[in-house]
Parts: structure tokens; C-alpha cells; sequence
């Protein structure tokens, strides 16, 4: 009589190619969600706030671009609101304080 003693320790790599697989396809989807962020208007951001320390630094009116203008201080002569594909920025009136909505 011949006595067989099966010890099963760790996974197949079946399996553990079956949980890669799984972790890759949440992470896929996951990434697609933001893979389309608009950073259009976070650019826009940026480059508005250099232009208003370039205005405040050199003590002289400077324009950028879609309209908007700086005084010596760094102040906006004109509110408005610019529109992107997926994001609002808003440029406020007076200290030219702008949020992305």
C-alpha cells in the first residue's frame, strides 16, 4: 500500500494570471475615465496668472489673450467669464482673482 500526501501550497499560474488580468481591466477603465480631462483651461490658468506677475513685476499694463488686460497693479479692467469644452474659468472684477469651474 502506498500511502500519497497532496499538499497544496500557492496558486496556479492560471490563476494568478486570471487576478492580473482582472486588476489590468479595472485599472484600464479607471484610466479612461480621466483620460479625457480638459486641461485646456488649467493651461489658460497658468499662463494668466504669469502674465499678471509679469504685470505686477515690471509696473505695466500687459494683455492677454481672449481679452483680458492688466493694469500696473495686476488688476482685471473687465470681468467675464471663459468658456472651454468641459470647464468655465471665471475672471473676477477688480483684483483679477479666476476659479475654474
Amino acid at each position: 500500500m502506498v500511502i500519497v500526501y497532496t499538499t497544496e501550497k500557492g496558486n496556479s499560474v492560471l490563476e494568478m494570471l486570471l487576478v492580473l488580468f482582472i486588476i489590468a481591466s479595472i485599472g484600464v477603465i479607471s484610466l479612461k475615465k480621466y483620460s479625457g480631462l480638459d486641461l485646456e483651461a488649467y493651461y489658460f490658468l497658468d499662463d494668466y496668472l504669469y502674465t499678471q506677475a509679469e504685470a505686477m513685476l515690471q509696473r505695466e499694463p500687459a494683455v492677454y489673450e481672449k481679452g483680458v488686460s492688466f493694469n500696473e497693479m495686476g488688476h482685471v479692467n473687465l470681468g467675464r467669464t471663459i468658456s472651454f469644452s468641459r470647464h468655465q474659468v471665471i475672471v473676477h472684477l477688480g483684483n483679477g482673482y479666476a476659479t475654474i469651474e
